[in-house]
């Protein structure tokens, strides 16, 4: 496809891996070892594979090596340097060895003291109504206490040798400080921190790498087995992969308390009686069981406890199945547990018609009101568990968000996690949870669509991240919203006109949806929605299907390549133009947009596949669209009206647009309503593509021919580059390679006819290949092309010499005379490849897995062709008549 399609980026993903994990590839033994030979068994499962993966990796790519050995010369640097300040400071400061110890043991001799005096008290105050101590995770350790000096005492000219130590510790740290090295090893160290799961607990660090590790949801199948039991499945949204974890967890007479913090372990309880068993996935056998009424537990921050609310009675609980009584008190009746932070443990119950929320200090004692809101209708008066997203705190600990109301209608607080400072944040919506700078990310309903935005300073200042998270739905479940860690992918189950319900899976960082099941209007009034648990971090692996059973994907949608929905552009007697959307594996024709006026003109679609641009110009003025593909009727996501006659535009991003209006060159972001003048306009010049920093575009040439030209985005026109001699104009397109260093385009009217390469800065140019034209790329990056050969329209994948090209497929339309509505039975003969083969009338699909022709007969009738490029079956034929097959999209009709 063309690079407006397809934008690529000359960084490499891994660069960021590479340095972090740097001392690992450079450790003895690594280097030498094999990409198949195992590494030390006590290196952690994820890092294991991404350090084999990286180890490949570094021998291929020219951007990582690079990156790499700037790093090791840094390092190396940074290590001379701190060794200069050590071997200085050691030839200054005489040993103090001997003192460190004796202020060790001194300090333990207090420490014991202080432990027996503890003692005692505990054993006092478990006679009372309740004991508090600190507990053991949370323990934080000090710096021994320097013993107090006699105020008689005369300072000496001097500096003790424990001052000295000191201060070389401290000029140590200034050199880390100031070459980075103490980021790094902060960073490492704290790399096996993981991360909170998922909403209501958001306590965490921030993610080694995201999206790579925090990329499956657990899921609970909606239809029981026979034997009651709901199986608990964990399942990558993006993938389609899925393992079974477990049928034990989930059945009538269970609930499921939350994820670790690690992403790797679910709590949850089940009743046998009057029992009450609280079981792990990583624990099959019960390690706390209880007497007890609607019990609920959390987490503790390091995932090695659990604080489990028993009726009145809070016990700390290791994995090991140990158990103590930290806290009793009548207000933990009827209560939930919601969070721990750092000694405070986050409860709520219900009093009268209030939700409230409670603080208790696990260290002290103290109980603390930290807000409140009222019950909402669908809640009741009752014990049950309110949605997920109800109480969010943030990863700081510093704040607490929350709802008023119900569903998307409530309105947004948030307070202190002290209970102080409650407001009102002027926003209404579901909280979500918290994107990777900490800022609280919520849905909104606004404009008939389902929007997710980062909460600014301001309402002004808040993102739009994600346009409509549910498209055409009708509603969307609170209980059935789903954020990743650190805000990078959502899953919402929604609502349908027609009693239906859908799931689907929203990248944050790309943009991109996925739908992934839909659940009829019968199946949900006999077995509801699956239940979305959280993220984690636990292995998923294929199997038959990905979803639960009795929900099915849609048959047309594929994990590995969703790029199959073809828009189409046709005019009707008077002229006027209308877009469809054309699902070639079930012959679907769906109508997007009709009635547009003759000169509308179509700019392309986004490069995630969601959004379509076009612009309708005259002499007057010329009003630039931008519509939604997503929902049907697409929804207008940005509309632009601008005096004169103006250009194309041309997608940067799948967020940005270039307008080339009369009034100058505008850049356009889908989140930001007022477009930005980045340099003046290119009249009669027609946008190619960007990459970055250059913007190319093709400018006439006497009359007959054009030239494409480049200039960096934001100069002046008089900057521009020269990229390709002067060609016939209409001949062909011009094509950007995804690495962005070369330029493909034809020339049948040069002394050398054929396919011409060029260097992205106007060097190098030479013929490819006497013969065809372009029409996209291969998932390698290979550029394929169609040519006439034998009475044939073969689809060839080129390779680095012609010898090495490969014919995928064969004859893409037998008995067709062109796939050009200008091609003639007469001259087909001596007809060269861009008079039988035309752009608008061949669309190759995103990665090269699927093409789609309209082939002319010569009784004058034309065909759509469907193909599957991975093994040359023909996938349907339709007697569609077209003006422009546009390019391809993700969202099919149904």
């Amino acid at each position: 496809m063309k690079r407006k399609e397809r934008p690529d980026s000359p960084s490499c993903p891994l660069s960021i891996h590479c340095l972090r994990l740097l001392d690992e590839l450079d450790a003895p033994g690594t280097l030498n070892r094999g990409a198949n030979e195992p590494e030390p068994s006590s290196f952690p499962g994820d890092e294991l594979e991404l350090l084999g993966r990286l180890r490949r990796h570094l021998s291929e790519c020219q951007i990582c090596s690079t990156v790499v050995d700037q790093a090791r010369n840094e390092r190396d640097r940074q290590r001379q340097l701190l060794r200069q300040f050590l071997e200085e400071a050691e030839r200054r400061t005489p040993s103090t060895q001997e003192l460190i110890l004796q202020l060790i043991r001194s300090d333990q001799a207090q420490a014991e003291a202080a432990s027996e005096a503890l003692t005692v008290s505990d054993q006092v105050d478990h006679v009372g109504r309740n004991h508090h101590h600190r507990l053991p995770f949370a323990v934080l350790s000090r710096l021994p206490e320097l013993p107090a000096q006699d105020s008689s005492f005369t300072r000496p000219a001097r500096r003790s040798p424990l001052w000295e130590t000191l201060v070389l510790v401290a000029v140590i740290l200034v050199v880390l400080l100031s070459t980075g090295s103490l980021g790094y090893l902060l960073l490492r160290h704290s790399a096996p921190q993981t991360p909170t799961s998922s909403p209501p607990t958001a306590v965490s660090l921030k993610a080694t790498y995201q999206g790579l590790a925090w990329k499956a949801v657990m899921m609970v199948d909606p239809i029981p087995d026979s034997a009651g039991r709901y199986p608990l499945y964990n399942y990558d949204p993006f993938s389609g992969q899925k393992r079974l974890l477990t049928t034990s967890c989930c059945d009538a007479t269970s609930a499921v308390d939350g994820i670790a913090h690690s992403g790797r372990d679910l709590l949850y309880h089940q009743s046998t009686g009057k029992a009450r068993l609280f079981r792990t996935l990583s624990q099959p056998e019960a390690i706390f069981s209880c007497s007890c009424t609607n019990p609920s537990a959390v987490w503790t921050t390091d995932d090695r406890h659990l604080l489990i609310d028993a009726g009145s009675q809070l016990f700390l609980v290791n994995l090991s199945g140990r158990s103590e009584l930290i806290y009793s008190s009548p207000i933990l009746q009827g209560s939930t547990l919601t969070f721990y932070y750092n000694d405070f443990l986050f409860f709520t119950r219900q009093e009268n018609s209030q939700e409230m929320l409670y603080r208790l200090d696990l260290a002290s004692g103290e109980l603390r009101s930290i807000a409140s809101r009222p019950l909402v209708a669908n809640q009741g008066l009752s014990s049950a568990p309110s949605s997920r997203n109800a109480w969010l705190l943030s990863p700081t600990g510093s704040a607490i968000y929350y709802s008023v109301g119900h569903g998307l209608g409530a309105t947004l607080y948030m307070v202190e996690s002290d209970g102080s400072n409650r407001r009102a944040l002027n926003r209404h919506g579901i909280p979500l949870g918290f994107a990777d700078d900490n800022r609280l990310l919520f849905l909104q309903e606004a404009h008939g669509a389902f929007e997710v935005r980062k909460l600014g300073d301001t309402p002004q200042q808040d993102q739009l991240v994600v346009v409509n998270a549910a498209p055409g739905a009708s509603s969307v479940l609170p209980d059935g919203l789903a954020l990743a860690p650190y805000g990078w992918a959502l899953l919402t189950e929604a609502l349908y006109p027609d009693h239906s319900l859908r799931l689907w899976a929203t990248n944050l960082t790309t943009h991109t949806q996925k739908l992934l099941l839909s659940v009829s209007a019968s199946q949900m009034t006999r077995a509801g929605a699956p239940q979305l648990i959280g993220w984690d971090q636990l292995p998923v692996k294929s199997e038959a299907t990905p979803t639960p059973s009795e929900v099915q994907i849609p048959a047309n949608l594929s994990p590995a390549d969703d790029w199959n929905g073809l828009l189409l552009v046709s005019s009707d007697q008077n002229g006027q133009i209308a877009v469809s959307n054309y699902n070639y594996a079930t012959g679907h024709l769906q109508s997007l947009l009709a009635a547009m006026p003759p000169q509308t003109e179509i700019d392309g679609i986004s490069p995630d596949g969601s959004s379509l641009a076009y612009h309708v110009p005259s002499t007057t003025h010329t009003d630039y669209y931008v519509v939604d593909l997503r929902v049907t009727p697409p929804l207008t996501r940005f509309q632009y009206h601008s005096t004169g006659s103006g250009g194309n535009a041309i997608w940067l991003d799948s967020q940005t647009l270039l307008l080339n209006a009369p009034t100058g060159m505008l850049r356009v972001n889908m989140k930001q309503a007022q477009p930005k003048v980045v340099m003046s306009s290119l009249p009669d010049s027609r946008l190619a593509f960007y990459s970055s920093p250059y913007l190319y575009f093709v400018q006439p040439i006497n009359g007959n021919q054009e030239a494409l030209f480049r200039l960096p985005l934001g100069s002046s026109v008089e900057k521009r580059e020269a990229i390709t001699p002067p060609v016939p104009r209409a001949s062909t397109d011009f094509w950007l390679s995804p690495d962005g260093r070369t330029i493909y385009y034809v020339n049948y009217q040069s002394e050398a006819p054929g396919i011409y390469a060029v260097d992205s800065d106007g060097g190098n140019r030479h013929r490819l290949r006497p013969w065809g034209i372009p029409i996209g790329y291969a998932a390698d990056n290979s550029l394929m092309i169609m040519r006439y050969s034998q009475g044939s329209f073969e689809v060839v994948k080129l390779g680095l010499t012609p010898a090495q090209d490969q014919v995928l497929l064969h004859d893409a339309a037998p008995g067709a005379q062109a796939l050009c509505s200008d091609g003639t039975a007469q001259t087909q003969a001596a007809a060269l490849d861009p008079e039988l083969i035309c752009e608008s009338d061949v669309a190759l699909a995103p990665y090269g897995h699927h093409l789609v022709v309209q082939a002319h007969y010569a009784d004058g009738h034309a065909s759509l062709l469907a193909y599957n490029l991975d093994n040359g079956q023909q996938l349907s034929a339709q007697t569609i008549t077209t003006n422009r097959l546009v390019g391809y999209n993700r969202y099919p009709p149904a």
